[in-house]
């Protein structure tokens, strides 16, 4: 039984890695969020950077004048990078938002002496 345990968990591991998150304050903001939510649980970023990048999108079957065929066509993807510094005695964190959504948390060394003690 302990080795079906043993690889039950194991399995459950690599097949639901978990989620970044952190603590801004008493809310915790992760993987999922969206920036509004994230705006309210820790305010504005220290640092944020936007742009927009176009990504290649396969139509399957979406020929207009010939069914079935396949058709590219480019989409825009909204990117947005925040960095909250929460001052020297706690890490900075790095965010990732694809389309307003969090997609990545990364940490980072500690704050500044400037940071939000």
């Amino acid at each position: 039984m302990r080795n079906f345990m043993t690889v039950l968990v194991l399995c459950l591991s690599l097949q639901c890695p978990l989620a970044q998150a952190f603590y801004c304050g008493h809310f915790v903001v992760m993987e999922g969020d969206y920036k509004l939510q994230v705006l309210q649980k820790c305010g504005e970023p220290d640092y944020q950077e936007s742009r927009v990048e176009y990504r290649s999108m396969v139509l399957r079957g979406s020929g207009i004048n010939q069914p079935g065929l396949d058709l590219i066509q480019e989409v825009p993807v909204n990117i947005d990078e925040w960095t909250y510094d929460f001052g020297r005695h706690r890490f900075m964190q790095w965010l990732y938002f694809e389309n307003g959504r969090l997609l990545a948390i990364k940490t980072l060394g500690y704050g500044t002496v400037n940071g939000r003690e």
